[in-house]
């Protein structure tokens, strides 16, 4: 299902994961903004939450807001290139720490609030997070990637 198969116009919850005073780790939520902009360009009801990490409180925000997609994004180390993969909840209980991952946001969305909002993991590409402002080269190059990104989400990709 993409953007465009909702009925009503979707809602979506886009949530930016970083800090800007850690360099790439700003990406997160730079691409965050700048996608959110592209799907509400598109005809989405955007919700734009910008988080330095993943809560258990993120959950109660899911409810209130109600979407139709949730799209976490953040910066990653471990990818070459942006990303986009679907979140799909875990089997297991999450564990319930101070810092979770999307799969265990998502899980504990579903089993406490009953959320079915389809999911979603961007991850764009990170190289430098220490302290300061300001990108890499390959952060910058990642949130190039936006359009294209915005245009998979909307099923114009």
């Amino acid at each position: 299902m993409h953007l465009q198969e909702l009925a009503m116009g979707p809602t979506v919850l886009v949530i930016g994961i970083g800090n800007t005073l850690r360099r790439d780790d700003g990406a997160g939520w730079l691409f965050a903004t700048a996608l959110a902009e592209r799907l509400q360009q598109a005809g989405a009801a955007v919700h734009l939450l910008l988080q330095q990490q993943l809560t258990p409180e993120l959950a109660i925000d899911a409810v209130e807001m109600a979407p139709d997609q949730i799209i976490f994004v953040d910066a990653s180390l471990d990818v070459e290139e942006t990303t986009l993969t679907e979140v799909t909840p875990s089997i297991e209980a999450p564990v319930l720490d101070h810092r979770l991952d999307a799969a265990a946001l998502l899980t504990l969305m579903r089993r406490l609030y009953a959320v079915q909002a389809r999911s979603w993991l961007v991850q764009t590409p990170a190289r430098d997070l220490g302290h300061g402002e300001g990108l890499s080269e390959k952060a910058q190059e990642g949130l190039r990637s936006v359009p294209a990104i915005a245009a998979l989400l909307i099923g114009e990709g």
